[in-house]
């Protein structure tokens, strides 16, 4: 995302930057130092968000007025048609921070597994949805096979799948409907986004790289 041209390449490299449980760089894209601030000034309000919403509320019976609050602001932030790079990155830093600090708002609610997991897929989804919309479809994802998982993570991933699905299908702004953006030619695209995000802690890629590295010179 260098050049304006470039925003639908790499508006899905922003959505994948989205990640859970784990520290994050600058997604692709958000290099320069203008937009490389955006996202670290998104980043920070996004967590600022959370806290703030969960201190409102402080109920794990009341997860879903939590929710309706941060999507309520995130969806303040959505880049507008024809979207600058410096929004872009505000606002996938934006939603960055915030799945950044639902392991700590979510701390010792029941079934906090299956609720974050709901919760990032809505909040994924609606990253999704209005890239999708501001730029009239995304580029191809990055591929990503999930590993395997215990409980907790198999949790975290049905509630993840089942939200992020639902919340895309009836997704709507005033510039349009997200349903054409799943389906037809950008099916891959939506269900490899999917596949992403849900994926519960994958492994970073730089971590892959290395085992690789060492299994080569064992070998």
């Amino acid at each position: 995302m260098r050049r304006l041209v470039q925003l639908t390449l790499c508006a899905a490299a922003l959505v994948a930057g989205i990640s859970t449980g784990s520290a994050q760089a600058v997604p692709e894209g958000c290099e320069s130092p203008r937009d490389e601030r955006a996202f670290n000034v998104g980043r920070a309000a996004g967590a600022s968000i959370a806290r703030q919403a969960w201190r409102s509320v402080n109920d794990c019976d009341r997860v879903e007025r939590f929710e309706d609050l941060v999507i309520s602001v995130l969806e303040r932030y959505a880049p507008p048609p024809a979207p600058t790079t410096y929004s872009l990155c505000r606002f996938v830093g934006v939603a960055a921070g915030i799945v950044d600090t639902l392991d700590e708002v979510f701390f010792g609610c029941t079934d906090a597994c299956l609720l974050e997991g709901e919760f990032v897929g809505e909040i994924s989804a609606v990253v999704y949805c209005e890239l999708s919309i501001a730029l009239n479809g995304l580029s191809t994802a990055d591929a990503f096979v999930r590993g395997p998982v215990q409980v907790c993570g198999l949790s975290f991933e049905i509630g993840c799948d089942a939200s992020f699905l639902g919340t895309a299908f009836s997704y709507v702004n005033p510039q349009g409907m997200c349903l054409p953006f799943t389906e037809g030619e950008f099916e891959p695209v939506f269900e490899q986004a999917r596949e992403n995000q849900c994926a519960y802690n994958p492994v970073p890629e730089d971590f892959v790289a290395a085992q690789e590295a060492e299994d080569s010179i064992r070998h």
